[in-house]
């Protein structure tokens, strides 16, 4: 992948998803980074649309937002840019032949911040914790069966069944893999307010403003110190993008997230663009065994629902150089898409579902939002207004901050919600809606799904693996829990004076720090 791009859909997929998913051991190809000004030391802003979900690694958010907690929390293992996987605080890892072992050497002579050596012991109760800690990312452990420290400087994580994403989940995007030290265990409210990692940087309350901006400083103890590109890294939240592109135009950001209505004003202003595949947009329909909605409870009227959807109109409204219409759970490129395969626009099939549902006149549905990643509600508007054809009245509930969304998604109170899913093959989409969180609150599950996942799993051929990801792509649609309607990349405005930003689709959430200095972001050569 190009280090920073104009807008493109074309990424070079197949043999990087194998790398990902398939790869049991760490092992790194990328070329040098560019050479730029060899300058270290400063300060680097960025922008995030969000409050934090939580400062406590376990207990916080995945993807983008994951920037809070990885600044100070080194993972096990490190995702670049292109989605290889490299060292980080484990620098080899073994998966079993059967998928049900992972094994991990760690990295000597490291410490956290409070002064504490990181061993095994260390790296087990970290990971137990934030399996036990209730956090949204807590499934992504996999099936744990059990975790031990087998010497000094190697971890086994053994699993009751076959778990080839393991590596994957224990990098810095997905906490479980963000390793606390074991006096931030001790005291986890702690984590609140201060940090207790073995990361580049450490977080400061006294220079941080809750709800606005959070300062990372650096961590002179940091077992490379050659990796440290800035001295401090802050994190600004700013949720609306034309002030976030604003704000990257007069260099008070150095980096931050664009929308469509926004990308081109940047390039303009002579701006570079990072762009990847990421979010497939659609309404969940959590409620499918009626408790709430007893309409949902229909698997027609949850594919009228489906079919209603214009799809087309709306990718074209976002602007359709970032914004693709998408009729099934993953987007176009992942391990498992099927080409000409989805649901489609049909308003007349649709009203004939609900009809022979019982339902000619439609029904009403609150449907759960919010507007930080849905920003101005823009989506959940249009899929709202769809439903209005066909005689569903849309009540949308909208919440303000995706900790308040998340929280009242698991309160069981919504039959249906507007949230993006993601992965780089279909089984990892599918786990939203098959494992407890956020897009499954209800605990829904079926038993074809669950055996075509378990097959996926188990898999060592890659080539079975792909056949079993397209048939739950289509398994998916026939319980028709998720009405796909777009696929987003993400786009990313970076400033004049930072450079070696990678995304992909892959790893669709460039983050400044890394391991290896070649990986981080870096000061612009003059």
């Amino acid at each position: 992948m190009s280090a920073v791009t104009r807008p493109t859909r074309k990424v070079a997929l197949a043999v990087a998803v194998l790398a990902v998913i398939g790869g049991m051991t760490a092992c790194s190809s990328a070329s040098p980074a560019p050479e730029g000004s060899g300058s270290t030391g400063g300060t680097l802003t960025t922008q995030f649309a969000g409050v934090p979900i939580s400062l406590n690694p376990a207990l916080g958010g995945s993807g983008g937002s994951a920037i809070f907690t990885s600044l100070p929390y080194d993972s096990l293992i490190y995702q670049t840019g292109d989605g290889e996987l490299i060292p980080d605080l484990a620098t080899d890892w073994t998966l079993s032949d059967d998928n049900t072992k992972l094994t991990l050497t760690l990295r000597d002579g490291v410490k956290f911040a409070s002064g504490e050596v990181m061993d095994a012991d260390a790296v087990k109760a970290s990971l137990e914790y934030a399996i036990d800690a209730g956090g949204g990312n807590a499934r992504y452990a996999g099936p744990v069966d059990s975790i031990e420290a087998t010497a000094d400087d190697t971890v086994e994580i053994t699993y009751s069944s076959a778990y080839p994403d393991a590596p994957y989940y224990l990098t810095q995007y997905w906490s479980v893999g963000q390793i606390i030290g074991p006096d931030g265990l001790a005291d986890p409210d702690s984590l609140l307010t201060s940090s207790d990692g073995t990361g580049q940087y450490s977080y400061s309350a006294s220079d941080s403003v809750t709800g606005s901006t959070y300062t990372y400083v650096r961590n002179d103890d940091y077992f490379n110190p050659d990796a440290i590109q800035y001295d401090k890294v802050v994190v600004k939240v700013i949720g609306d993008p034309s002030a976030v592109s604003s704000a990257i135009t007069t260099g008070q950001v150095d980096f931050g997230s664009a929308s469509p209505t926004t990308a081109g004003s940047a390039t303009a202003a002579g701006l570079d663009l990072v762009t990847a595949p990421f979010f497939t947009w659609g309404l969940t329909m959590a409620d499918t065994q009626g408790a709430i909605s007893p309409e949902l409870k229909d698997p027609d009227v949850r594919k009228a629902i489906a079919m209603a959807i214009d799809r087309d109109s709306l990718a074209n409204a976002l602007d359709a150089d970032f914004t693709h219409p998408n009729g099934q759970i993953g987007a176009d490129g992942i391990d498992g898409y099927v080409d000409g395969f989805g649901f489609e626009y049909d308003v007349a099939k649709a009203k004939s579902l609900l009809a022979d549902a019982g339902y000619p006149n439609g029904f009403e549905l609150t449907v759960l939002t919010e507007n930080i990643l849905d920003s101005q509600t823009t989506i959940s508007q249009a899929i709202a207004g769809d439903l209005g054809k066909i005689g569903i009245t849309v009540n949308l509930e909208v919440k303000n901050s995706v900790p308040d969304f998340i929280q009242a998604a698991l309160s069981k109170e919504y039959p249906a919600l507007i949230w993006p899913v993601v992965g780089t093959n279909s089984a990892q989409v599918l786990t939203n809606f098959t494992q407890p969180g956020v897009t499954n609150p209800f605990g829904n599950t079926d038993p074809t799904l669950d055996d075509l996942y378990g097959q996926a799993q188990s898999s060592t051929d890659a080539a079975a693996r792909s056949e079993l990801y397209e048939q739950i792509t289509k398994a998916a649609n026939d319980v028709a829990w998720f009405a796909p309607v777009i696929s987003t990349d993400n786009i990313f405005v970076v400033g004049s004076k930072v450079e070696n930003v990678t995304a992909s689709a892959l790893n669709p959430n460039p983050m400044p720090q890394a391991p290896d200095a070649q990986y981080a972001w870096k000061h612009a050569a003059e």
